[in-house]
């Protein structure tokens, strides 16, 4: 008897699900957000790529940064992605690393073992905390 409610239940589940999908595609067909194609190269490189750029001075990372605040303020109305926006501490910290950098304070196989990012700006959920920024750790209690 189990079994057979079982087997009930999934079917009328089954068919529940393709009756909502279609008829919510129906009436949102076409409907959705659009965000403008990505049209600065450097949106289009890997993490590890551009870092390996900026460690050898071909990329600046104050222009990667830059790169992607524009890119956010482009399409973030769109999506709702972030929740603070830090751009002049981000700005700030890339020009240190240019800095730190170009002034070859430390080698470069230093910055590959200790430092492999150096540079590549970061997104952050509210869920992890981070110094200096808002964070929920998905509780009330931290909101406070």
């Amino acid at each position: 008897m189990k079994i057979l409610f079982y087997k009930i239940s999934q079917v009328v589940s089954a068919v529940l699900r393709f009756i909502v999908h279609y008829a919510l595609a129906l009436r949102y067909c076409g409907k959705g957000k659009h965000v403008s194609a990505v049209n600065n190269p450097l949106l289009l490189k890997s993490a590890t790529q551009l870092a390996q750029e900026i460690r050898e001075g071909k990329v600046k990372s104050a222009d990667v940064v830059k790169a992607y605040i524009v890119r956010i303020i482009q399409v973030d109305r769109h999506i709702n992605a972030t929740t603070e926006r830090c751009f002049e501490e981000a700005l700030n910290r890339a020009l240190e690393v240019d800095f730190m950098i170009s002034s070859r304070r430390f080698p470069p196989d230093q910055l590959v073992s200790e430092m492999p990012l150096l540079g590549v700006p970061i997104s952050v959920n509210v869920l992890i905390r981070v110094k200096g920024c808002f964070s929920t750790g998905a509780s009330n209690f931290l909101m406070m």
